[in-house]
């Protein structure tokens, strides 16, 4: 079903551009690393759900609106010729109607981050912020606009903001070092290039693609990188969380990131082995999914 059979402009633009995928993810998203810091923290107990997960979350939701706002904004001339369909390409939506509505979106998200911490709100506010500097910049430099590696690494503080805000509040970080604490974005972060490298791999860029990374690195690196990156999450949340140090009794949901790690190898044996022309899309998702479960199953089962 698409915009134009629905009422309501801005409402509307929300359901077909950010439901029913963005709450799913970013709920998840909050209680991974809710479960990482709980065992990261050697907290007495075992994560549960708090107010404060719920407030994350909704804060977070209203966030990604946010910056799916922006997001349409600004690819729309690269959207016109790649994703036609889209609402605002479409004139289904105004570049103005969106431009009104991010205020009082902006307004929720500080709001309900506020509820939680003073810190949660100033993250929230770094994000929104990051995503207009961002905007600008994709718009005054043409290298950070057309060059997709370089776009994508300068979209990565969004994904390292956005985790730690997630690290604030209940339950706290407890007595987790430094250094540990630094590591949790690097899980998330590598876990969406993943995903992100992963989608736009393939062996038959068009050469007016501009967002492909292929195009620039080849099908061979991006493959490989993508592969990688899945990889170098799961190294990375099993060397910060020790199962072996914790495990005992819970040995098989303790491990449970290890075998995670399976799905970034199959991708890559489907797009190496088996040759498929594109980098398979739906095994780096369900990737993220099981990983971010088998987080949770550690945050569930520690003590």
């Amino acid at each position: 079903m698409t915009v134009s059979r629905r009422t309501g402009g801005i409402g509307a633009f929300i359901v077909e551009r950010c439901l029913p995928v963005y709450p799913i993810y970013l709920a998840l998203w909050v209680v991974a690393v809710e479960s990482l810091i709980v065992v990261i923290g050697h907290s007495s107990g075992p994560w549960r759900p708090s107010w404060d997960t719920a407030l994350k979350i909704l804060a977070l939701s209203a966030t990604g609106v946010f910056l799916r706002m922006v997001d349409d904004q600004k690819d729309l001339d690269y959207d016109t010729v790649h994703n036609p369909e889209r609402p605002l390409v479409q004139g289904r939506i105004s570049a103005h109607e969106l431009r009104v509505a991010m205020v009082p979106t902006a307004a929720v998200a500080l709001a309900l981050g506020a509820t939680v911490s003073v810190w949660t709100a100033v993250l929230v506010a770094l994000v929104l912020a990051y995503s207009l500097v961002l905007w600008w910049l994709e718009s005054r430099i043409y290298v950070v606009r057309d060059n997709p590696i370089v776009n994508l690494v300068a979209a990565c503080p969004a994904q390292f903001l956005a985790t730690a805000f997630a690290m604030t509040g209940q339950p706290g970080t407890g007595d987790a070092s430094w250094a540990r604490l630094v590591a949790v974005p690097l899980v998330f972060t590598a876990a969406f290039l993943h995903v992100e490298l992963a989608r736009k791999t393939t062996r038959a860029a068009d050469a007016d693609d501009q967002r492909s990374y292929s195009r620039v690195v080849g099908a061979t690196a991006s493959g490989v990188v993508a592969c990688l990156f899945g990889l170098f999450a799961v190294l990375v949340e099993l060397l910060i969380t020790m199962p072996w140090r914790w495990a005992g009794d819970w040995s098989a949901i303790a491990w449970l990131p290890l075998a995670a790690a399976a799905l970034p190898g199959i991708s890559a044996w489907t797009f190496f082995v088996r040759r498929a022309n594109d980098h398979p899309r739906g095994l780096p998702t369900a990737f993220v999914i099981v990983f971010y479960l088998c987080i949770v199953g550690q945050g569930l089962v520690h003590s």
